[in-house]
């Protein structure tokens, strides 16, 4: 979609991205190659290097893009938002990748989990806001292609896929890429003197992380 890359681009504005671009000396946030080329292998594509790359991605972000590209308008125009698509919160994607590739834009969408596990809950929240964004086929917006992957240490068990649609979870499997996490992680929680957790509790103590 001609004009979706620039409109992302100009939606781009958490502090962290900015804030780790230059700790790092990567202001672009430009993927390895060895990602670009591992997420590639999974979706069945060629990631070029100069991909938008964005994290903690807001999906009201994503559809305004969409909306405004689509539609030529300019983002000071009043748009109606009687199906609610706009939630004015912080929903999010972990990870944004997005290119160009002929007349289509591809959207990749990545969500991570490190040390907590998935949630049919929570990703059938996921699912059901993509879905009203892009659409039961993926093929609301004409020359958008919109990707879903999740990535965590362990494949997911569990998750109910059957409902989802087919460009999200292609034959009832959604894509997945292995997350690297380091052995050893901690976590730190609140207890009370008899060593009950408990939110307001006034003693604490630390316990092993695992996905």
């Amino acid at each position: 979609m001609h004009g979706l890359i620039d409109c992302l681009r100009s939606f781009n504005s958490k502090e962290r991205f900015f804030l780790l671009g230059q700790v790092l000396g990567n202001p672009d946030f430009t993927p390895s190659s060895s990602f670009r080329e591992e997420l590639g292998r999974v979706l069945g594509l060629h990631i070029p290097e100069d991909s938008l790359s964005a994290m903690d991605y807001h999906l009201d972000w994503i559809y305004a893009s969409l909306k405004l590209a689509a539609e030529g308008h300019r983002a000071t125009h009043i748009h109606s938002n009687a199906e609610g698509i706009i939630k004015a919160q912080q929903e999010d994607v972990d990870y944004l990748l997005a290119y160009d590739s002929g007349d289509d834009t591809h959207l990749l969408l990545i969500e991570a989990k490190a040390v907590t596990g998935w949630t049919n809950k929570q990703m059938a929240s996921k699912v059901a806001r993509l879905v009203q964004i892009f659409g039961n086929d993926g093929r609301i917006w004409p020359g958008v292609i919109p990707h879903l992957v999740i990535m965590s240490p362990r494949q997911p068990r569990g998750l109910k896929t059957d409902a989802w649609p087919q460009w999200i979870a292609p034959n009832g499997e959604i894509p997945w890429l292995r997350l690297s996490v380091p052995a050893g992680l901690k976590a730190v929680s609140r207890f009370d003197a008899q060593g009950k957790r408990d939110a307001n509790g006034l003693h604490w103590k630390v316990s092993a992380r695992r996905y």
